[in-house]
C-alpha cells in the first residue's frame, strides 16, 4: 500500500513524481484530502497488506499509528518515505534520500526479498481516556511556542522570528505577551514509581530515537533498553534554558556554575560531574525510563509535532513494537554486518 498526504510540506512535485514513477504500479495507492482524512484511508487495511509506504510528515506517521491495531501494526513492515516538513523519524531510519528515491529502493528491495528493517517500539500516551501513539512527546513553554506558530504565519522566516522574540521575553521580559507562554509548567512528574523532586519545568520530553528534531539530540549517549524510552525534564527558568540550549541539542548535561565557582575556591562537593569532570545541573533530569507519569493543569502536549489538548493524569508507556524499513545507506550497512556475523 502506498499512503500519500498531498499537504504534508507542500511538496505536490515530489508527490506527482512518486505516483508517476514504475514501482507504484506495484503498489494500492490510496491519496488523502488532507491529514484528517488519514484514518479514514486506513479503515479498509487488507489482510494480506505486508508493507505500508507513507508519504507524509511526522504528523501524517502519528495518524497512521493511531489507527492501527497492535496486532496490525505488529503484522506489517511501515515505509517512511518522507514529504512532510522535519520528517525526523524517516531520516533517522536511513530514508535521507528525496521521498521518490526512497519509494524506489523501498519497492525494488521488497520486490527481491531484500528489504531490511529495524524494530522500533512506539510510545503509548493515555490522556483522557485516550491513546495516542508516537516516538516524541512533549510538554512546557516549547510546545506552547509550537502551538502559537501553528496558529500564525508559517515557513522558516515565520520560525525564526517566533524563536527571536521568544529570547528576548525569556532575557527581557519583553515582549510581554511571551511571559504567559513561556512560564514554568507546573506539575508533578514521576519516572519509573520515583516522584521527581520539583513542581516546575521548563521543559519535558520523552522520545524513541534519541532526535527531537534535526540536529537536536538532548538525552544522554545511553543505552536505551527495549522497553525503555529517552526521558529528559528540566526545572529552571526559561532564560536558563536559553542559556543552556546550545550545550542540551548536542546531549551535554547542563553545568551547575555556582557549584563550579564554589570549587574554584576549594569548597563545595562532587555531585553528578559529567565526561569533562565539571559538576551538572541537577536540576536536569536525563535518562531512560518505562513510564512517566504527568499530574498538571497544563492545557497542551505534542506527540510527534501535533500539538494536541492535555488532560490530567497523563501516562507515557511502551506500545508495540514496530517493523520500520531502513533506508539504502543503512539497508546496506545492515546486509553487511548480518553477512559479517553468519561468516563468523
Amino acid at each position: 500500500m502506498l499512503l500519500c498526504n498531498p499537504r504534508a510540506g507542500g511538496r505536490w512535485r515530489e508527490l506527482a513524481d512518486i505516483l508517476d514513477s514504475e514501482e507504484a504500479t506495484y503498489t494500492r495507492r490510496i491519496v488523502t484530502d488532507s491529514v484528517e482524512d488519514v484514518a479514514s484511508a486506513l479503515a479498509d487495511l487488507e489482510s494480506d497488506t505486508k508493507l505500508v509506504c507513507i508519504y507524509g510528515g511526522d504528523g501524517t506517521i502519528q495518524r497512521v499509528l493511531d489507527r492501527l491495531t497492535a496486532n496490525e501494526l505488529e503484522s506489517v513492515t511501515l515505509a517512511l518515505l518522507g514529504g512532510g516538513t522535519m520528517n525526523v523519524t524517516s531520516r533517522w531510519l536511513g530514508m535521507s534520500r528525496t521521498p521518490v528515491d526512497n519509494f524506489r529502493h523501498v519497492v525494488r528491495a521488497y520486490r527481491s526479498s531484500e528489504l531490511l528493517h529495524r524494530e522500533l517500539p512506539a510510545m503509548d500516551v493515555e490522556t483522557g481516556g485516550d491513546i495516542y501513539r508516537c516516538f516524541t512527546f512533549g510538554m512546557g513553554p516549547i510546545v506552547r511556542l509550537l502551538h502559537a506558530y501553528e496558529q500564525g504565519r508559517k515557513g522558516k522566516l515565520a520560525a525564526v522570528g517566533l524563536a527571536a522574540r521568544a529570547m528576548s521575553a525569556a532575557w527581557l521580559r519583553w515582549p510581554a505577551s511571551f511571559n504567559d507562554i513561556l512560564a514554568p509548567m507546573k506539575a508533578t512528574v514521576t519516572l519509573d514509581g520515583e516522584a521527581l523532586p520539583y513542581d516546575e519545568y521548563v521543559a519535558l520530553f520523552a522520545n524513541m530515537t534519541g532526535q527531537i528534531n534535526p540536529g537536536v539530540e538532548p538525552f544522554k549517549k545511553e543505552v536505551r533498553a527495549r522497553n525503555s524510552f529517552h526521558c529528559a525534564a528540566y526545572a529552571v527558568s526559561a532564560r536558563e534554558l536559553v542559556a543552556a540550549l546550545p550545550m542540551l541539542v548536542r546531549g551535554w548535561l547542563p553545568v551547575d556554575v555556582r557549584q563550579l565557582i564554589t570549587r574554584a575556591f576549594g569548597g563545595g562537593r562532587d555531585n553528578g560531574d559529567d565526561s569533562r569532570g565539571l559538576p551538572t545541573d541537577q536540576r536536569y533530569v536525563n535518562r531512560v525510563a518505562k513510564e512517566l507519569l504527568i499530574e498538571t493543569d497544563e492545557t497542551l502536549y505534542t506527540v510527534d509535532g501535533e500539538v494536541l489538548e492535555a488532560e490530567s493524569p497523563m501516562k507515557v508507556t511502551i506500545g508495540p513494537t514496530l517493523r520500520m524499513a531502513v533506508g539504502p545507506r543503512l539497508n546496506e550497512r545492515l546486509r553487511l554486518a548480518a553477512e559479517s556475523r553468519l561468516k563468523r
